[in-house]
């Protein structure tokens, strides 16, 4: 018996070994996949920003108060430009992108807010309204040259309501509210990967988990007068592995 025990371990040896190698090889796959750096920078306006005035409220002053803040255009100190969307334009992921946690959208004072998100495909957005005051979300392609198909449309009558809207498809979408509110509207972009930003008050952005390579990094940024799918801009950025690549860019409106 002691000699079967030992003939039993002895010709597991070579399946341990194989199985370990094997796992061995797995992980330094696995860690050449995940190999990536970091594309940073700031965005800044080119030229003078163009004149955008607040709009006019004309329904429900009482809760949407006496103006609307024109948000087509946010520029900060040395031209700091909030509100760009900066993605790497020929980026391939492997899978579904995992979705944004604790995306949201709200309706405060007849203001969506954020003015401008980006999330990837699959995403649930939590819609909300905090007024006391019936709003329509309707969300519309804006694809340029193609005309504005609806992506989702909910009405939120109900103070502090929250509906889930799934993010089902890449693209541009347009928000507006059809219950009388026209001064109101809002943009998401959805991808199919994780690879963008949105800048911030400072203009500055940050992509992390880039693929190394050359790329083409691509902006966009609303209309200022609010028609048409928006201002658009490339750059090409070479990122190396466990590196920082800087790009600042200027964009002209």
């Amino acid at each position: 018996m002691p000699a079967v025990r030992l003939l039993g371990i002895s010709s597991a040896l070579p399946l341990l070994l194989l199985s370990w190698s094997a796992a061995r090889a797995g992980e330094t796959r696995a860690s050449r996949t995940r190999a990536s750096g970091t594309i940073e920078g700031t965005i800044r306006l080119e030229g003078a920003a163009p004149a955008v005035a607040a709009r006019p409220i004309t329904r429900d002053a009482s809760v949407c108060g006496k103006d609307a803040p024109n948000e087509s255009v946010v520029v900060g100190k040395a031209g700091a430009l909030r509100n760009v969307v900066v993605f790497v334009e020929d980026a391939r992921f492997a899978g579904t992108p995992p979705p944004v946690a604790g995306a949201s959208l709200d309706q405060r004072q007849c203001r969506y807010v954020p003015h401008v998100q980006a999330l990837t495909v699959g995403t649930p957005l939590s819609v909300m309204n905090n007024d006391t005051i019936l709003h329509n979300v309707h969300g519309n392609e804006a694809n340029a040259g193609a005309p504005p198909l609806t992506v989702f449309n909910v009405a939120m009558p109900i103070k502090g309501q929250k509906l889930p809207v799934p993010m089902r498809k890449p693209g541009l979408v347009k928000l507006q509210c059809d219950a009388g509110h026209t001064w109101m509207n809002a943009w998401i972009y959805v991808f199919d990967h994780p690879y963008y930003a949105v800048t911030d008050d400072s203009g500055a952005f940050v992509i992390a988990d880039v693929p190394p390579g050359e790329h083409v990094v691509e902006l966009w940024h609303e209309p200022p007068d609010g028609q048409g799918p928006g201002v658009r801009a490339i750059a090409k950025v070479k990122v190396v592995d466990g590196k920082r690549a800087r790009l600042d860019l200027t964009l002209h409106l």
